[in-house]
């Protein structure tokens, strides 16, 4: 117990040092959020979008779940878990930290299902949202390479980068669904013991789920393009470059990477800093300052989700 308090403490430490550096070395201007207001009908735009990609998120993930179950999981109650989720998330360190509380209110959805089954789907999920991710930035750095290599040659390392996280993603992709009696001869070949008796199996339901992952990683896109787009929308107004939805689509999807490592709520500090070099890359000097809108907007409706939150509390008690 104490050791996860002092790692907690330590992240919270490390992204209010890099938060303090980026404020004295003038590279993030806090006064800028009062500009928000000057913008209600993006930030209204922002709320209702976020919305309904909370919307297709619990879609994703009741799709995933409903082959394993006899209970009929309601959507509602599986959108406000995905939100309570979306709050602990935002208030405990890293993005992943919410799936345990998800989890804990799923096995009370359907008892039958066994917390390693869910915390196996909270992976899955996180890996489909991680897939859609690289694969929507490798295709728009392919479509654009000529235009964002003329834009700054900084520009040219991370879409070589890009290119080999989308070839490795691809590769694994057409094993899985063209070759899947390959992974499972490899794993034959592993000795004897309990663990490679799970793996077969994992393997086999996982290949015999493959419409339901081609779905789900097609959902992956739609939610992640969302997600830039949202990014896109609110912060906008303030770019000093000529940035257009593309250019982003292009390297937005790697800052969500970073920020969804687990060393900070919400990826502060560490979004900062990875904005501020991404947008660096395009020519944008303003980075930390509109990933900072960007952050403050999603963590306000992120911690909105108390609401249900107590909600479901409150049900639980009764």
């Amino acid at each position: 117990m104490l050791k996860k308090i002092l790692l907690n403490s330590a992240k919270f430490i490390l992204a209010l040092g890099i938060v303090i550096w980026l404020v004295q070395s003038g590279k993030l201007d806090w006064t800028l959020l009062a500009k928000i207001l000057n913008h209600p009908t993006n930030l209204a735009i922002v709320f209702i979008v976020q919305l309904f990609l909370i919307g297709m998120l619990t879609y994703r993930l009741r799709y995933l779940l409903s082959p394993r179950t006899s209970v009929r999981l309601d959507f509602k109650k599986l959108y406000l878990i995905n939100w309570v989720g979306m709050f602990f998330s935002s208030v405990l360190p890293g993005s992943v930290t919410g799936d345990v509380i998800k989890v804990w209110y799923l096995k009370k959805e359907d008892k039958s299902f066994s917390t390693p089954f869910l915390l196996f789907i909270s992976f899955l999920d996180r890996l489909m949202g991680l897939t859609g991710l690289i694969l929507l930035m490798g295709f728009f750095s392919i479509l654009n390479y000529q235009k964002l290599s003329s834009l700054s040659e900084k520009l040219i390392p991370l879409l070589h980068f890009n290119f080999i996280l989308v070839s490795v993603v691809l590769t694994a992709l057409i094993v899985y669904f063209f070759f899947p009696k390959f992974i499972h001869s490899l794993l034959t070949l592993l000795p004897n013991h309990p663990l490679k008796t799970r793996l077969e199996s994992l393997w086999s339901d996982l290949a015999g789920a493959r419409r339901q992952i081609f779905t789900a990683i097609m959902i992956s896109i739609a939610l992640q393009f969302i997600s830039v787009l949202i990014f896109h929308i609110l912060v906008s107004p303030h770019y000093t470059t000529n940035l257009d939805l593309t250019t982003l689509l292009s390297f937005i999807p790697l800052g969500f990477m970073l920020v969804a490592i687990p060393i900070s709520p919400g990826g502060l500090g560490v979004g900062h800093m990875a904005f501020q070099t991404l947008f660096g890359f395009a020519g944008e000097t303003n980075g930390a300052n509109l990933f900072n809108l960007y952050f403050v907007v999603i963590m306000c409706i992120n911690l909105m989700g108390s609401i249900p939150w107590l909600m479901l509390k409150k049900n639980v008690k009764h």
